[in-house]
């Protein structure tokens, strides 16, 4: 059976004035309904296509530069590498360097995929662990995602390892080592230990690739020395703190190919440079009561000295300026304008008040070779590598003079001027402490804080809950832990991260 549209068009097209009116009009109605209909269709097909070009102008701008030029521009929108890497580590607060560094870099990995991408290498490539719950989250991406493994070239562990968590540190390290076959650094500095808590530190036994290996303190010689027996035949930069007391099984070591050697002292080291055999061009001396130690530094200086351009020092005397025949630069934290040398063309001094000026200008006859004197801030001390460009636009003269600016906060315009003292800009401020982690498939970091269970007496630090300081300062073992053997599973650990996160 016909419906009415269809009989009415067959009789439209046989004699239109045979047609009713009211059925004639209704099937022109339809007609000019189905021509808007398909011209409608038209319009947005053109409008969306429009749509496309425009968007695709408005981005080419800045959306279609190649990954070496997103690199060198997100590298100047960070922070200079020198800021990262302090003589000691210290927990993170809101608004430290390390933290703007990181939260400047997540920004940046969700602008849209191209920067993502850049991103995404940036922020793998120099990895800093501060809690031992961020280690197998870390590991966990490495194991999940094989491209993120050749991105990763420098880590640093420098979390506190409780009680309970040494093997699972110890493991873990283990498969960094394994999963990352371009790291050049590993750096192992925690900020605090538990004593006479054994420390398992993996043995690194074949990485043709690590070239720089640092360690604190608090990691005692006989725990690294495997490693660099391993690996001193490759190392071009080294930190460690002299040991007290030298085994019969410690054998002398010889460094080919060493540039950089940052060495720390306590009271109690003993100097044994027969024991390191390397010619080094930069010599870190890290201690700040070098007065107890003298004659280890005269040592030193008599074993490395030939051959070093750059000295960091608390002091020195003219005796042990003389064993550097060849140094060019020196980083001094006491006023050396009764020395002389005739090849430092530099000189940092680390004190709160500018040298007077004859002092300068007297510098030109004991330092003839001088072409910048500069006077930092204090606390530039715990950066190890502070570049000669600062201040910025500085130009070179003979016996010109690049003093320091009026606050070193000048070179650090991304920080929060609200919670910088002064010039001293590294606050220890330990109430706050933001973690990232590495392992998401879509967003390749996020952010999460750790808060550990508070104790009785209101504290949540990692360490209070392991140690106990008796009256007289000493540290007494807690019995926080009934079972000495107690070790802690990777998947506990996992899930405890997991779970804080969500909270």
């Amino acid at each position: 059976m016909l419906r009415l549209p269809d009989l009415a068009s067959m009789r439209f097209a046989e004699d239109p004035e045979t047609l009713p009116a009211d059925l004639r009009n209704a099937y022109l109605d339809r007609i000019e309904l189905e021509q808007l209909k398909i011209e409608n269709s038209r319009l947005k097909h053109a409008n969306h296509v429009l749509s496309m070009q425009l968007s695709t102008y408005c981005r080419s701008d800045y959306a279609a530069f190649p990954d070496e030029i997103l690199l060198v521009i997100f590298h100047h929108a960070l922070p200079p590498s020198w800021l990262l890497h302090e003589r000691h580590s210290w927990a993170s607060f809101p608004q430290d360097i390390p933290f703007v560094d990181l939260q400047m870099k997540l920004s940046i990995l969700g602008v849209c995929k191209s920067w993502n991408r850049v991103g995404t290498g940036l922020l793998y490539e120099r990895v800093t662990v501060r809690r031992i719950t961020q280690l197998p989250v870390f590991v966990r991406a490495l194991e999940g995602r094989e491209e993120l493994r050749s991105l990763v070239k420098h880590v640093d562990m420098n979390c506190f390892v409780p009680r309970g968590y040494s093997k699972l540190h110890e493991h873990e390290t283990e498969r960094i080592l394994e999963l990352c076959p371009s790291l050049l650094h590993i750096g192992f500095s925690p900020t605090f230990c538990i004593p006479n808590l054994p420390r398992f530190l993996p043995t690194i036994l074949d990485s043709r690739s690590i070239t720089s290996l640092e360690y604190s303190h608090l990691i005692p010689y006989s725990a690294i020395l495997p490693s660099l027996a391993h690996l001193s035949q490759n190392l071009k930069s080294l930190t460690f703190t002299i040991p007290a007391a030298y085994g019969e099984d410690y054998s002398v070591l010889v460094f080919p190919r060493l540039e950089d050697l940052c060495l720390g002292f306590t009271a109690e080291s003993v100097v044994f440079p027969e024991k390191w055999q390397a010619r080094p061009r930069r010599l870190w001396l890290e201690n700040d009561y070098i007065h107890t130690c003298a004659a280890g530094v005269r040592q030193l200086l008599h074993a490395y000295g030939p051959t070093i351009t750059f000295l960091r020092i608390y002091s020195l005397d003219q005796e042990m300026l003389n064993r550097c025949p060849r140094l060019e630069h020196i980083s001094v934290a006491c006023s050396i304008a009764s020395l002389t040398h005739q090849r430092v063309r530099f000189i940092d001094t680390f004190t709160c008040e500018d040298p007077p000026f004859y002092t300068i200008e007297s510098s030109n006859g004991a330092f003839p070779a001088l072409l910048c004197w500069r006077n930092l801030e204090a606390t530039m001390k715990r950066f190890r590598y502070v570049p000669r460009s600062i201040p910025p636009n500085w130009e070179e003269s003979q016996g010109g003079y690049g003093g320091a600016d009026d606050s070193v906060t000048a070179f650090l315009e991304f920080t929060d001027s609200a919670l910088v003292n002064g010039a001293a800009f590294i606050r220890n401020d330990r109430d706050t402490s933001d973690d990232y982690i590495l392992e998401d498939e879509d967003d390749d970091s996020g952010s999460s804080e750790y808060a550990p269970d508070s104790d009785e007496n209101g504290s949540s630090s990692d360490a209070a809950s392991c140690i106990t300081v008796s009256e007289d300062g000493g540290h007494l073992q807690d019995e926080f832990y009934t079972q000495e053997d107690w070790e802690v599973g990777r998947e506990e650990v996992l899930e405890i991260f997991d779970r804080t996160r969500d909270t």
